[in-house]
């Protein structure tokens, strides 16, 4: 499948309709095969192969691959956001039980303070996994 090419550039929208194959069933089949892979824990690069070997056409392969990566970065930011929840509660419970044991002269506030600092490096994966680091 070719594209005229006019000298304009194409939207993304009409990129993508124009490299969609004749059979929407077909495509539909090829990115549920595709998810079930990334369900299973495949990578791109595995994903593009298999595709390969059935000799699917590289622009339709190309389409479903950035797909993929689009899941897979919709995973990250929704595990990111679970870890950043996870840190700063991790830090409040410190916080809050160091100031409780404070009065009490014990060691337990340096244990507190081990946990107030697991719960900044988790604060922080979360931030990364976000942004996309």
């Amino acid at each position: 499948m070719q594209l005229r090419r006019t000298g304009k550039k194409f939207s993304s929208a009409y990129y993508n309709y124009k490299l969609m194959p004749l059979d929407n069933n077909k495509y539909s089949e090829l990115l549920n095969e595709a998810k079930t892979m990334f369900a299973l824990g495949y990578d791109n690069r595995y994903i593009e192969l298999q595709f390969a070997e059935k000799k699917i056409d590289d622009n339709i392969i190309d389409q479903i691959i950035v797909e993929i990566k689009s899941l897979r970065k919709a995973q990250k930011k929704s595990r990111g956001l679970k870890l950043i929840i996870y840190g700063a509660s991790f830090i409040a419970v410190a916080f809050i039980m160091t100031l409780i044991s404070y009065n009490e002269h014990s060691s337990s506030r340096f244990v507190l303070w081990g946990l107030a600092i697991s719960g900044v490096t988790t604060l922080m994966k979360g931030v990364a996994d976000i942004l996309g680091l």
